[in-house]
């Protein structure tokens, strides 16, 4: 069997906080090497791992992006490797888009944008055990069949649902070709309200709101980000240190001072 049957390189793409890194170390464990892309000082992380079926799966784990207009030298790095344009790199075989499972609004628009690259793709719902704790609920294949991609619902930290992924990516691989021409070109203004519309839309139609959104980390969330409450709470704290360092703490000076003058006379009285 030749090495292109054998081994098939795979891009996680996906936006920053979507638990990216963690799915990286949980597909990949200690089988990483870690270098610089050529020419920038951007960290590039590769892994391996074997598929059920004894294919070699390489995986690189691309910088955190929103989007694949290129807006700092990290991004650049996503969009090049996944057009299979950056310098010395092999264009993916199968790219992974890793998604916050309670936050999918903004990791639709970068899929959508992926599909265009006309690469097989799989979409990785990442940190799901939150969504389900938190009542949120995802038709996941009436959005699968709208994007035009299989989903694979996943909990890095805990490794769940990494088979499936793995599978799935296998089973993409074995197929060993592109699913579509690469159509993909920066949007314009017009274009990028259009993609925010239809990741509006998809979000609407397939995902219910969750049933228990305060969790207890929503709910602290939800007083200090206040934009009138948690200025408050910001100013109540400085004015806390403020009193602290100025005026609570003279009696805690006065006394390691009157210690500190206790001591000298007694040294002193010791001394003479």
């Amino acid at each position: 069997m030749s090495e292109t049957l054998t081994s098939a390189r795979v891009a996680l793409v996906g936006n920053p906080n979507s638990g990216k890194t963690a799915l990286f170390n949980a597909l990949t464990g200690s089988r990483q090497k870690v270098a610089n892309y050529a020419g920038v000082t951007v960290e590039r992380k590769e892994g391996m791992i074997t598929s059920a079926a004894g294919r070699n799966l390489y995986v690189l784990d691309l910088p955190g992006t929103y989007s694949l207009r290129a807006r700092s030298p990290d991004e650049a790095v996503t969009r090049d490797a996944v057009l299979g344009r950056l310098e010395g790199e092999t264009p993916p075989d199968v790219v992974i888009c890793v998604a916050d499972a309670t936050n999918l609004r903004l990791v639709l628009r970068l899929a959508m944008e992926l599909k265009q690259v006309g690469r097989p793709m799989v979409l990785a719902l990442n940190m799901y055990d939150i969504a389900q704790r938190q009542g949120l609920r995802i038709d996941l294949e009436g959005l699968s069949r709208e994007i035009g991609a299989p989903i694979v619902t996943t909990v890095a930290t805990r490794k769940r649902g990494i088979e499936d992924l793995v599978a799935q990516v296998d089973a993409l691989a074995a197929a060993g070709q592109l699913v579509g021409e690469n159509t993909w070109r920066e949007p314009n203004a017009a274009e990028i309200r259009q993609a925010h519309a239809e990741a509006q839309r998809l979000v609407r139609t397939y995902v219910r709101p969750p049933e228990h959104p305060d969790t207890w980390t929503g709910k602290i969330d939800k007083v200090l980000l206040h934009p009138v409450g948690g200025l408050a709470i910001l100013l109540g704290l400085l004015f806390v240190m403020f009193q602290a360092v100025f005026t609570w703490a003279t009696p805690a000076m006065d006394g390691i001072e009157a210690i500190f003058g206790a001591l000298g006379q007694f040294v002193g009285a010791y001394v003479s």
